[in-house]
């Protein structure tokens, strides 16, 4: 299964233009956006071009979705936020938790950080894909090159969930791929020197990441 992953669109036009161009040049199955869809009051417009895309979208909120947007996703017919139940989609399960606390140099998912990450499944199934919008300490979480700044209590939970892939964003500078422990992380925000990566999933297979660069979605 190939899908889509984009994060951190803040509903910018010129993010929507480079996600109908790539969508048109990789036909991927499913889109997956951990977080940041909207920016804060500006979140209408963005919504209903995400719900008239060509492929579903599952997603999670990170800080600048304001949680009144859940009720309008509620009623769209193509996206569904993820939540800590898993959703299956051509054998891979899903599953997600919305919600960024920024902080200096620091950042968690939410002021309950450990009871949200507790309601996830622990282990994971194999196949399992985890999507949450801040990445976690020491994967794809630097700010200004040196700096980590992701959470570490979700650094600590996929030690012992062992998710294959996670997917993020939320820090744009450090878009890219590492692995911790025995998952993959993929911070696929397209808010800086990325545009998304496209992933091809075979089960019980490492996933095939192509990193998409802004220049890249023009060919």
């Amino acid at each position: 299964m190939r899908i889509y992953a984009v994060a951190d669109i803040h509903g910018k036009p010129e993010h929507m233009e480079s996600i109908y161009r790539i969508l048109d040049q990789h036909k991927p199955e499913l889109m997956v956006i951990p977080g940041d869809m909207t920016h804060f009051f500006n979140w209408s417009t963005v919504l209903a071009q995400l719900d008239s895309l060509p492929v579903p979208v599952l997603a999670v909120r990170g800080n600048t979705d304001l949680k009144r947007i859940e009720p309008r996703i509620k009623k769209a017919a193509n996206i569904k936020l993820l939540t800590s139940t898993p959703l299956q989609v051509k054998g891979f399960s899903f599953v997600g938790t919305s919600g960024t606390l920024p902080l200096p140099f620091a950042n968690r998912i939410c002021l309950n950080e450990k009871g949200r990450l507790a309601a996830l499944p622990n282990p994971m199934e194999p196949d399992t894909v985890l999507v949450v919008h801040v990445p976690p300490k020491g994967s794809c979480d630097r700010v200004g090159k040196k700096i980590h700044a992701g959470s570490r209590h979700l650094a600590r939970f996929l030690k012992s969930a062992s998710p294959s892939l996670v997917l993020c964003g939320h820090i744009h500078e450090d878009f890219g791929v590492k692995t911790l422990y025995q998952s993959t992380v993929v911070n696929c925000a397209i808010s800086g020197p990325g545009s998304g990566a496209i992933i091809d999933l075979e089960k019980n297979k490492p996933p095939g990441i192509n990193l998409l660069q802004p220049d890249m979605d023009e060919k």
